[in-house]
């Protein structure tokens, strides 16, 4: 494919950058292939890219109408969200950026742009590049304490064996994607209801051991009091050992 790349640096004043936004849309209008332009814009587009330094409305309204009227596509930008800073660190603006035709982005859809470090100079360096990540299925939160806790294992097993099929859907692919998406619901309930449980049952167990230690500082108590005392101090810590694994 025919690409022309265009470097762009901006000048100061608003009537000269206006003129240089229509030359550059009649040199992408005469041209049959893809547009990239790179480069110091010397101009903002929104309030959010200027920090320490007045928004000015008007030029940044034609700017974004250059954009919109010759098609092009700003360009995402990772790293640092300034491009420009003056040497006292009290303005910062976005003034460097990507812009290319619809067109590249369909022969190249995982294009992005990084904002290098900067360094001496007042600008970053910022470089396009093509990057693709398949972190394959989208994966959903468990936590290991869940297989420890009742009525887990009857959710998922409940969860992957009923019949979700629709309107005779029998692609396997399809079914998965249903069922998992029924996994995730159901978990995400049970695990709400669970750990109210969880936190009702701490509750009366620590009033429990409280109220079996202010007996026992009474009387001195007996040994059945003793046992309980025992047993739920044996059920908190089994509480914490789950609270352990979850950090974990």
């Amino acid at each position: 494919m025919d690409v022309m790349l265009i470097s762009v640096y901006a000048p100061q004043k608003d009537d000269s950058k206006r003129q240089l936004w229509d030359e550059i849309s009649l040199l992408i209008a005469s041209f049959s292939g893809e547009c990239v332009l790179m480069g110091d814009f010397n101009e903002v587009r929104t309030e959010s890219e200027r920090f320490g330094s007045q928004f000015q409305h008007v030029p940044a309204r034609f700017f974004n109408q250059f954009i919109d009227q010759a098609d092009l596509v700003d360009i995402h930008m990772g790293g640092p969200r300034y491009t420009w800073s003056n040497k006292w660190g009290s303005k910062f603006s976005k003034l460097d950026r990507f812009l290319v035709t619809e067109g590249l982005l369909q022969r190249f859809p995982h294009l992005m742009g990084l904002v290098l470090e900067k360094n001496i100079p007042d600008h970053r360096p910022i470089v396009l590049l093509e990057h693709r990540a398949d972190y394959g299925p989208s994966p959903f939160r468990i936590f290991h304490s869940w297989f420890e806790l009742e009525g887990f294992d009857d959710v998922v097993h409940n969860s992957w064996n009923s019949n979700i099929v629709e309107n005779g859907i029998n692609n396997p692919w399809v079914i998965f994607k249903k069922k998992l998406q029924l996994l995730k619901s159901n978990l995400r309930l049970w695990n709400s209801t669970a750990r109210e449980r969880l936190i009702t049952k701490r509750k009366l167990l620590q009033d429990k051991v409280e109220k079996i230690d202010a007996s026992l500082m009474l009387d001195g108590g007996s040994a059945v009091l003793r046992e309980q005392r025992v047993s739920a101090i044996k059920e908190l810590t089994d509480l914490d050992h789950l609270s352990r694994i979850d950090l974990a």
